[in-house]
């Protein structure tokens, strides 16, 4: 009997397609322990442990830290009420042959209260290491206030 060649192409792609998915789920929830951990918890050591020590953080507007500077939380989000929200569907990861992984998104910064919401891009280097997934390099960009309302 002869296997279609789509068929077996499919079944070889198979094993890859339930990888990324696992590596999508892993670093989704890595996302979600780093803002629980920032914005919610506002907890400093929980969100310091999730940084390499060679941490590198670049921000558009308030420009760049490294090492344990990137790691440091400067206020608790929750005090100021300010939540962030992932934007459904934005997430996407790609994994990064001997190292780990670039997970990208979008997301909005919704303050209690105000007319509009902060939008803003990102792009986070994960590092797999033996303790588990760790934040290398963080890129936040292209914050704006749109002239709409933000999701709420």
């Amino acid at each position: 009997m002869k296997i279609p060649a789509c068929l077996l192409a499919a079944l070889w792609l198979l094993p890859v397609a339930a990888g990324a998915d696992e590596l999508f789920d892993e670093l989704a929830q890595m996302d979600q322990r780093r803002f629980q951990a920032a914005f919610v918890d506002c907890d400093q050591e929980a969100f310091a442990a999730l940084f390499t020590e060679d941490a590198e953080f670049y921000h558009d507007r308030a420009g760049a830290s490294f090492g344990k500077e990137a790691t440091r939380l400067h206020s608790c989000p929750r005090d100021n009420g300010i939540r962030r929200i992932l934007v459904p569907g934005s997430l996407k990861v790609y994994p990064m042959k001997d190292y780990g992984a670039v997970q990208t998104g979008e997301h909005w910064f919704v303050e209690e209260g105000a007319e509009t919401s902060m939008r803003a891009l990102f792009v986070h280097l994960w590092r797999r290491t033996e303790d588990g997934w760790r934040l290398a390099r963080v890129l936040s960009f292209d914050q704006n206030l749109p002239k709409q309302e933000g999701p709420q």
